[in-house]
């Protein structure tokens, strides 16, 4: 299984974890919202066009997780639930 349920964290709140990346996440069915520890796009972005622009830096590294570009190299948390991903999350970038 690709993706490791890794226990509820609130009411319709789950953390989740890619066992091929190490990405964690929580996804709040209350909202729709998934957090996360990382920036991201949808898998139809451009990691090209997030560089270009300045957004992401040039030699950041990136990897895809259920249908989601991470950028591993940025750690940006803005409440609880991307802190619990934080906690949780494996990819080898910077936390």
């Amino acid at each position: 299984m690709r993706y490791i349920f890794l226990g509820q964290v609130g009411e319709y709140q789950v953390l989740k974890r890619d066992t091929r990346t190490g990405i964690a996440w929580v996804e709040n069915g209350s909202t729709g919202m998934g957090h996360s520890a990382h920036p991201n796009i949808h898998y139809t972005g451009s990691i090209r066009g997030m560089k270009a622009r300045g957004a992401w830096g040039k030699k950041d590294r990136c990897v895809r997780s259920h249908g989601w570009i991470y950028n591993i190299d940025r750690c940006v948390t803005g409440d609880e639930l991307d802190e619990i991903a934080r906690k949780e999350c494996r990819c080898g970038g910077v936390h």
